[in-house]
């Protein structure tokens, strides 16, 4: 196989030697790099230290931690923009769908097909390529804050900020409806829907942490109100 694409390092993920190895030569068959990383610990620790990698392939199950587990930090540190594929034997329809819930953008099953794998990447890497050459065109531009629902990405003056899905998705629904007052509960049934045991200081804590991150103050130009007994209300700041 090969690969016009750009020259891109890939972290991967995987305890088993043999397949780590395995993964490493189809990677660098694509035409690209591969770093392999065998427990969760030095994985967390590469990605901490190096984090210029361009694709993650990861395994779901770990000796020192689990796929959900890295995914969730993952996202949390480094944003939505970051492929990441999951090389697996989870094939159940729930861990599927908790994968893919929790921001991976594709997975494969073991035993690993590995032209089934190339050309996922090949896809993968060709949509991330459209996505980030793409014009304004379908962002929320907004102050200094700019929204990309597409690949779920978010800037502060020009500066990437690592927001999680739930962060992400309120930050969008409150600078989408500038002005609105929404109390916890709606807040609630339209970013948690179908978890029925979340209650309402989740929504107070999230709102802290998106507040935080895109520094939703007067001194940079938002009013992020809290209105005591109904809920919260974001607005431009008046000069």
């Amino acid at each position: 196989m090969t690969c016009d694409n750009p020259i891109m390092r890939f972290a991967i993920l995987e305890d088993s030697r043999s397949q780590a190895l395995l993964l490493k030569a189809m990677v660098e068959e694509l035409g690209h790099e591969g770093e392999i990383f065998p427990t969760a610990k030095s994985f967390r620790e590469g990605l901490g230290v190096a984090h210029d990698f361009d694709l993650l392939l990861m395994d779901w199950i770990l000796p020192d931690g689990s796929g959900d587990e890295l995914l969730t930090w993952v996202r949390d540190r480094f944003g939505w923009s970051l492929p990441i594929i999951f090389v697996t034997a989870r094939v159940a329809e729930s861990d599927v769908a908790a994968m893919l819930r929790l921001g991976a953008d594709d997975y494969v099953c073991k035993p690993i097909r590995y032209l089934e794998l190339g050309a996922r990447i090949e896809a993968l890497i060709r949509r991330r390529a459209v996505a980030e050459g793409r014009s304004t065109v379908g962002k929320l531009v907004q102050g200094n804050i700019v929204l990309d629902p597409a690949a779920r990405s978010a800037t502060v003056d020009g500066a990437p900020v690592a927001l999680t899905a739930k962060e992400f998705e309120l930050a969008l629904l409150l600078i989408r409806n500038l002005g609105t007052l929404f109390n916890r509960q709606t807040l609630l049934d339209k970013i948690w829907a179908v978890e029925a045991t979340v209650d309402t200081r989740t929504v107070d804590t999230h709102i802290s942490r998106v507040r935080r991150k895109l520094s939703l103050e007067p001194s940079h130009g938002w009013l992020l109100s809290t209105i005591y007994g109904h809920g919260y209300r974001l607005e431009l700041a008046v000069a």
